[in-house]
């Protein structure tokens, strides 16, 4: 599930998710668009406001090869 996904899904806008975790909105949006990696706090706040379990977010997941 794409962060902006579940975001738009609860009708939430990237600024009030950043106050509500208490980021910057350009932190937020480059955490949304998979630039940045968030903190361990940040993540699990961003799913406790969305809902969501972080192990679902594609944004997070491991994207390096089997080995």
């Amino acid at each position: 599930m794409k962060l902006k996904d579940a975001r738009e899904k609860k009708k939430l806008s990237q600024e009030s998710v950043s106050r509500a975790v208490n980021i910057s909105l350009k932190h937020y949006q480059n955490i949304e668009h998979g630039l940045t990696t968030p903190t361990v706090n940040i993540a699990l706040h961003i799913c406790e406001i969305l809902k969501i379990d972080p192990r679902n977010i594609d944004e997070w997941k491991d994207r390096r090869p089997p080995v």
